[in-house]
């Protein structure tokens, strides 16, 4: 019987513990939840009339924010805040047929039964940015600060040098192509008349 001392242990999983993923995504969800932006300064979309109905202020061909909450999630985290230009809006139902600029596609929402879960309808303010929910992809760019040469010398005042073949490297004249071009021929011929 072996000792349980010399017997090899696995090594801790650090990376790919359940504890490190849950934080990485908490991480994740908090660096999400910081991008939301902020539409409490807009006006209100959604209003009751004199007899208590709710009412959709803007009407097709306006802009609309809308704020959308996970409801069927415990806490109602926040998904999304988009703007969207109303395409119809049926009053009886409270259904708005909404066209999204930044996807190019058709949505759908409700503001009578998105109020009641807690989504926020808003009207954007003229002069204010749009609100959109775009990310660029990619590498992000560095950023290189503004520098200006202190001395006067030709060594700061010179441009850097560039990468890569210098331009008319090889461009030749034609004469020179065509004495190459005879050269070629009249190798060719000699090696072809040669036993």
């Amino acid at each position: 019987m072996e000792d349980e001392q010399d017997t090899p242990q696995p090594p801790e999983e650090t990376n790919d513990s359940p504890n490190a993923y849950a934080a990485a995504m908490a991480a994740k969800e908090a660096a999400r939840i910081a991008n939301r932006p902020v539409i409490d300064d807009l006006p209100d979309a959604v209003t009751r009339d004199p007899m208590g109905r709710l009412v959709l202020l803007a009407r097709p061909g306006d802009k609309l924010v809308v704020e959308r909450f996970a409801t069927v999630l415990p806490g109602k985290p926040w998904l999304d805040t988009k703007t969207y230009t109303v395409h119809s809006i049926d009053e009886a139902t409270g259904r708005v047929h909404l066209w999204d600029d930044e996807l190019q596609r058709v949505a759908l929402t409700d503001y009578i039964g998105g109020t009641k879960v807690g989504y926020r309808f808003k009207l954007p303010i003229k002069g204010r940015p749009v609100v959109a929910s775009k990310k660029k992809r990619g590498r992000p760019r560095k950023v290189q600060p503004i520098t200006t040469p202190t001395s006067t010398s030709p060594a700061a005042t010179e441009t850097p040098k560039r990468r890569g073949r210098p331009k008319g490297s090889k461009n030749r004249s034609k004469e020179e192509i065509r004495s190459e071009k005879t050269l070629k021929a009249a190798k060719k011929r000699a090696r072809k008349t040669k036993p």
